[in-house]
């Protein structure tokens, strides 16, 4: 789906690998320094209902969001991310403009439809942090390199992850037992999963929604990994649907992803056991 300017909602950072920063005024040409494919993720954020300039407490809902840009070294990026939308998935080709200053530490990137994010380089360009530079929207992200130059199914096969994640869950699809405040609950859980050479995935995950524990649930399903080192999960945990679209990180010893069924608003990162 194209992005419009009334969907799209995408956080992106740089990550400079091996980059050590430099003086202010040193950088000749600090575009140059982002020529790369890199993942990116926002675990939660929140979006103003309407788009309105001066947003209330009462009118923004959750977000959730995992994808992936290209930069090319000359100001222009492209790539697609997935977003959950207060529980509504979304799928969207992406296309902008970057612009690192010439400290080769602060820049912006503005995305089709006006969105800017301004961000901030460190850790000696290990680590890039940004903040929501548009008015309606409150969030922050970090970028890292994306698994190179091409994936497929081998790239996660025989490897376990461990994860410890958030998120919300509509109180329509919980059962009656769980507490329930607005239309959505909180909930934490933490847990392994698995890729099995013959394209499986299993696992368990202990959770907790809205203060009620339920420790043990089983994982299992399938995965599929395309040459761009992006993939999905059709799944279920503990019965429940509970698919992901993924991005494979650099030697792939991290995934980032979010939830694909509706009703939920999830995303996190596995790290590799």
């Amino acid at each position: 789906m194209k992005a419009s300017s009334n969907h799209a909602l995408v956080g992106v950072v740089f990550l400079l690998v091996g980059l050590p920063l430099q003086a202010k005024g040193a950088c000749t040409n600090p575009n140059s320094i982002l020529n790369a494919t890199y993942g990116w993720q926002i675990e939660e954020g929140l979006i103003a209902e309407g788009n309105t300039p001066k947003p209330k407490a009462e009118g923004f809902f959750p977000i959730a969001t995992a994808g992936h840009f290209t930069f090319d070294g000359s100001g222009n990026l492209s790539g697609a991310h997935d977003t959950d939308f207060g529980g509504a998935f979304f799928r969207f080709h992406d296309s902008g403009t970057y612009s690192v200053n010439s400290d080769c530490i602060t820049g912006s990137i503005v995305i089709e439809g006006g969105l800017r994010m301004d961000m901030v380089i460190t850790d000696g360009g290990q680590e890039i942090k940004l903040a929501s530079a548009t008015s309606g929207r409150v969030f922050a992200s970090t970028l890292r390199t994306m698994a190179a130059p091409t994936c497929s199914a081998s790239t996660l096969s025989g490897k376990s992850y461990g994860y410890a994640t958030h998120g919300l869950v509509g109180t329509g699809i919980v059962g009656s037992a769980f507490p329930r405040t607005g239309g959505l609950l909180p909930f934490s859980d933490a847990g392994q999963i698995s890729f099995e050479a013959g394209g499986s995935v299993s696992g368990v995950d202990n959770v907790n929604i809205g203060g009620v524990f339920t420790p043990g649930l089983p994982i299992t399903g399938t995965y599929t990994v395309n040459s761009d080192c992006t993939g999905t999960t059709t799944m279920t945990i503990g019965g429940d649907d509970r698919s992901w679209s993924f991005d494979i990180l650099r030697g792939a010893d991290q995934i980032i992803f979010v939830t694909i069924p509706g009703g939920v608003v999830w995303a996190g990162t596995l790290t590799k056991e």
